[in-house]
C-alpha cells in the first residue's frame, strides 16, 4: 500500500458542538443554487480549517503548519514525528483553491492574503522539515511540487510575478523528482528512497509535475508505464509493483492490486496534461470512477451516487484528490460532455451531502459551564465536516474522538471543486 498511514474507517471528534439539521435535498437542487452559494460554502470551509488546525510552527513568526488532528496531539516527539508533510502539501492545494476563487471574484485583496499564508504554510513546511523540502518520498515531493506551481501560476494572476517561495520549491524539488524515474521494471518512478517499490501514486503526480514543465516527453513516458504495468478494466488503476528481496539476492516483482481512488484522479489528470493523450481512455477511467468509486445513496424515492469519502488517515484525503482531477475533466472540453455532466453531478452531490451533514459550533464559547448552551452560536461559527459524506456528523463525529486534518481538507477541496463546477 503506497500510503505511510494505513486508511481505515472513520474516527472524529467532540461534543463542544450543535449538529445543523439543514435539509439534505437532492443535488438537483444544486441547480437552483447561484454560484455566490457555494463559493460561501467553501469559504466557510476555509475558514473553519484555517481557525481549527492551522498556526504557527512552534510560535516561530512567518511560519504556519497544519495540526494533524483535533485535539491536537501531546509532547513534542509526537508532534515532531505525526506532522504529515503529503497533508501538508494538500493543505496547500487548498489554500490555492481559495485563492483562485478569490481572484477570480475580484477580491484581489483576499487573493494576496491566501497568498501570503501560503508562503507561511510552506516556510513552515521547510523549518518543520529540519530545514529542507526533501524529503524520503518522491510521492510526498511530488504533491508538494503540484502545488507550488499552481501557487506560482495564482502569484502571476494576481500580483503580476511569480511566487519566490514556489519557484524555490520547484528548483529544489524538480531534480529529487527525476531521480525518481528509473529504468527498473521498465519505467515508472520510485515510491520512496528505499526504491524497493514503484507505483501510481508517485508515478502520476510526477508525470503531471514533468508536463506542467514542458517535459512532455518523460511525461508520456510515465503514464504509458502506469498504462501498461496497472491499468486493470475491472478494478481501475492498481497502486503498484513492489519488488522483494529474496533469499538469494534476487527481487520479485509482486503487483499491489488495491486501486484507490486518488490513484484514479492522479492517472485522469496525467493524461489529461499531456497533448495528444488517449482522451476515450480517460473517459473509460472515468466510466469506472463512477461505477466502482461512488456509493449509492437515497432522498426519499430518489436514489443517487456519490464519491466514497469514507477513509482515514491519509485516506481521508483519496476522495478529495479524485474530486480535484474530476473537475478538471468537468471542465474539459476534450472529454464526452454526458460524462462531464455525469462528474459535475457527482462531484456537486457529494459537496451537498458534506454540507447538509456538517457540525457546525462556536470554538470561543467555553465548554459545560453553567449557562452556556451548546447549541449556541455568539460570534464566527466554524464547521466539521463527516468523513463519510453519506452518513451526518451527528453520527461520525463521535464524543471525545479526534478530527483528522485530513478528512477536513478533503471536504474543502471537494466543495472548492463544487464551486468551479457550478
Amino acid at each position: 500500500m503506497s500510503n505511510k498511514t494505513h486508511p481505515t474507517t472513520p474516527n472524529t471528534p467532540s461534543d463542544r458542538s450543535r449538529t445543523v439539521t439543514a435539509s439534505r435535498g437532492l443535488f438537483f437542487s444544486a441547480k437552483q443554487k447561484d454560484k455566490a452559494e457555494y463559493a460561501q460554502r467553501a469559504e466557510r470551509a476555509s475558514y473553519s480549517v484555517n481557525r481549527l488546525f492551522v498556526h504557527r510552527l512552534m510560535h516561530v513568526p512567518g511560519t504556519l503548519i497544519g495540526e494533524p488532528t483535533l485535539p491536537p496531539v501531546q509532547g513534542f516527539r509526537k508532534k515532531v514525528t505525526d506532522w504529515n508533510y503529503w497533508w501538508q502539501a494538500h493543505l496547500l492545494d487548498a489554500f490555492v483553491d481559495a485563492g483562485q476563487r478569490a481572484a477570480g471574484s475580484g477580491r484581489e485583496s483576499d487573493a494576496k492574503w491566501v497568498i501570503d499564508q501560503c508562503h507561511r504554510l510552506l516556510r513552515g513546511i521547510r523549518v518543520h522539515n529540519f530545514g529542507t523540502y526533501v524529503n524520503a518520498y518522491y510521492d510526498d515531493m511530488a504533491w508538494l511540487v503540484l502545488a507550488a506551481q499552481r501557487l506560482n501560476a495564482l502569484s502571476h494572476q494576481v500580483n503580476g510575478a511569480g511566487s519566490a517561495p514556489a519557484q524555490e520549491v520547484g528548483r529544489i524539488l524538480y531534480p529529487q523528482l527525476r531521480k525518481a524515474v528509473t529504468e527498473d521494471l521498465g519505467g515508472g518512478a520510485f515510491w520512496s528512497k528505499a526504491e524497493d517499490f514503484k507505483n501510481l501514486p508517485a508515478s502520476g503526480p510526477i508525470a503531471i509535475a514533468l508536463a506542467r514543465a514542458g517535459e512532455y516527453d518523460a511525461a508520456g513516458r510515465l503514464v504509458d508505464w502506469f498504462r501498461g504495468n496497472l491499468w486493470s478494466p475491472e478494478k481501475g488503476y492498481l497502486d503498484g509493483i513492489k519488488l522483494v528481496l529474496q533469499r538469494d539476492g534476487s527481487r520479485e516483482h509482486a503487483l499491489q492490486e488495491a486501486a484507490f481512488p486518488y490513484n484514479q484522479g492522479v492517472a485522469i489528470g496525467a493524461h489529461l496534461e499531456i497533448p495528444g493523450s488517449d482522451l476515450r481512455h480517460v473517459e473509460d477511467v472515468i466510466r469506472l470512477v463512477l461505477e466502482r468509486f461512488t456509493v449509492p445513496h437515497m432522498e426519499g424515492d430518489t436514489e443517487f451516487r456519490v464519491l466514497d469519502t469514507r477513509g482515514s488517515g491519509d485516506g481521508g484525503l483519496f476522495a478529495g484528490i479524485l474530486a480535484r482531477y474530476l473537475a478538471n475533466a468537468a471542465q474539459d472540453a476534450r472529454v464526452d460532455p454526458k460524462l462531464r455532466s455525469a462528474v459535475r453531478e457527482a462531484v456537486i452531490a457529494t459537496g451537498e451531502l458534506l454540507w447538509a451533514g456538517r457540525r457546525e459550533y462556536d470554538p470561543d464559547l467555553p465548554l459545560n459551564e453553567p449557562g452556556i448552551d451548546v447549541n449556541e452560536i455568539r460570534g464566527e461559527s466554524v464547521v466539521l465536516f463527516s468523513p463519510d459524506a453519506t452518513r451526518h456528523s451527528a453520527e461520525t463525529l463521535g464524543t471525545g474522538a479526534k478530527v483528522e486534518l485530513s478528512s477536513q481538507i478533503q471536504a474543502w477541496t471537494i466543495l472548492e471543486a463544487a464551486h468551479r463546477l457550478t
